[in-house]
């Protein structure tokens, strides 16, 4: 599929007629705009007839899938893969501004209490997501006459994935009601028995470790389990524990369809 631009750089129908378009840039009737996806313009003046062209856009947190068609043919088909390193960039930048802060070296004041959030504020890893779907409709839309966007929004209920059975005011009450902090549920949640040595190394001191490391699984209590002091620390790593794993992509997904993608694009298109 061969892509057109008038001569004044406004979208027009695709074209397969390969042959006729390798005459048109040998007789100098086009030129080359860009070659991947191979996208001519004219150098005269021409109509602008165009039919109705759909853009089908399949949002996700890891993944985007795009569809441009008319009602008989698909003029264009992609599938994006997203950044998911934002968030360990982050964390490494923030240990190297701790670094700094504590080297024997001309003291730097903590920045990080006098910062504020304005309104609409979203985490970066959230906020490059949704650039990236509105560059990706952008770019189409600059090589394609696209008349209308349809965009597949999903709404995850993320207390009913963990209890089906969930209802009414059960919303208001998580699991972790009644209990003073995380690590007080938690050891309620193991029974406060280690989960390694199931209570058998008589240790009365225990502690609740990080099944991952904070910065993958989080502070959550399905990455947080109850050991005692006598196992090493790494075997942290290693406890055959059953744990729900984290609904980070249901909720980045959720954040990202319902609000800030479609007043993207209603507002640019």
């Amino acid at each position: 599929m061969v892509y057109v631009l008038d001569k004044n750089g406004q979208p027009l129908m695709p074209t397969d007629r390969h042959r006729k378009v390798r005459l048109m840039l040998q007789s100098g009737q086009a030129k080359v705009i860009k070659r991947c996806p191979f996208t001519i313009q004219l150098n005269y003046d021409s109509g602008h007839q165009t039919q109705e062209i759909s853009l089908g856009i399949d949002a996700g947190s890891k993944h985007i899938g795009v569809s441009t068609t008319t009602k008989i043919k698909v003029l264009y088909e992609v599938d994006v893969e997203l950044r998911n390193d934002i968030v360990d960039l982050l964390s490494s930048r923030r240990e190297l501004r701790r670094g700094r802060r504590n080297r024997k070296i001309r003291y730097r004041q903590a920045k990080f209490n006098n910062r504020r959030r304005g309104n609409g504020w979203l985490a970066p890893s959230i906020r490059q997501k949704i650039g990236t779907h509105l560059t990706v409709v952008e770019n189409i839309c600059k090589m394609l006459p696209i008349s209308r966007i349809m965009v597949e929004t999903a709404s995850f209920d993320i207390q009913k994935i963990k209890n089906p059975d969930i209802q009414g005011a059960e919303y208001q009450q998580g699991d972790q009601l009644e209990f003073w902090n995380v690590r007080e549920y938690v050891l309620f949640r193991d029974g406060h028995t280690c989960q390694c040595c199931k209570g058998k190394s008589k240790d009365k001191i225990l502690n609740v470790h990080h099944i991952e490391s904070r910065k993958t699984g989080g502070n959550a209590p399905n990455n947080l389990i109850t050991l005692c002091e006598t196992p090493a620390i790494p075997v942290t790593t290693k406890v055959p524990y059953n744990c729900q794993r984290p609904l980070n992509a249901a909720c980045d997904l959720r954040m990202l369809h319902l609000w800030e993608l479609c007043d993207g694009l209603s507002t640019k298109h």
